[in-house]
């Protein structure tokens, strides 16, 4: 039987977490987008191991997920900003490459409404780019945490995913 998927965090705090967005957005979309995330970028992160741990037992990771201050080794404070911040961004940067566009039997096609206009593609390209720029950083610092930390489960492979589309505009 099909098991309802939880993930790390919810629709509503992809823009609470991130940058405010339309209340409009298909709630089924935003949710795929998270699951996208979490597969390719949270999870490459963390491992396979660790990841699951983290999502069967999220209290045992309020530091790693919410965020904080941590103490080295060499008793330096650190602050990270927490996974569930970097997932927010990666998902909102997934909105704002993906738009509103459905595929339909006229190919890949963007919703128009009356009040809408269309952003010029560099600039779309310029905030998903920024967002997910922000959300490598905040990943590295959960990483960095890992590893410093010595979470058990973690071995310290954690690779972090920038195998963005570059996309150049011609002619400007």
């Amino acid at each position: 039987m099909y098991e309802m998927q939880q993930y790390l965090i919810t629709t509503d705090e992809v823009s609470a977490l991130s940058r405010g967005m339309s209340v409009h957005l298909d709630p089924d979309k935003i949710e795929t987008y998270i699951r996208e995330s979490e597969n390719i970028y949270i999870k490459s992160a963390l491992g396979d191991e660790l990841f699951l741990d983290v999502k069967k037992n999220p209290e045992k990771y309020q530091l790693l997920l919410d965020g904080g201050t941590y103490e080295t080794k060499c008793k330096k404070k650190i602050i990270i900003t927490g996974l569930r911040v970097a997932l927010a961004y990666y998902t909102y940067a997934c909105i704002v490459k993906n738009g509103d566009g459905n595929v339909s039997r006229f190919g890949f096609v963007n919703k128009e409404g009356e009040y809408s206009s269309h952003t010029v593609f560099k600039e779309k390209m310029m905030v998903y780019s920024d967002a997910c720029s922000i959300a490598d950083r905040y990943l590295k610092e959960c990483v960095l945490y890992l590893k410093e930390c010595g979470m058990p489960l973690y071995n310290g492979e954690g690779k972090l995913k920038s195998n963005r589309t570059v996309f150049r505009v011609i002619g400007e």
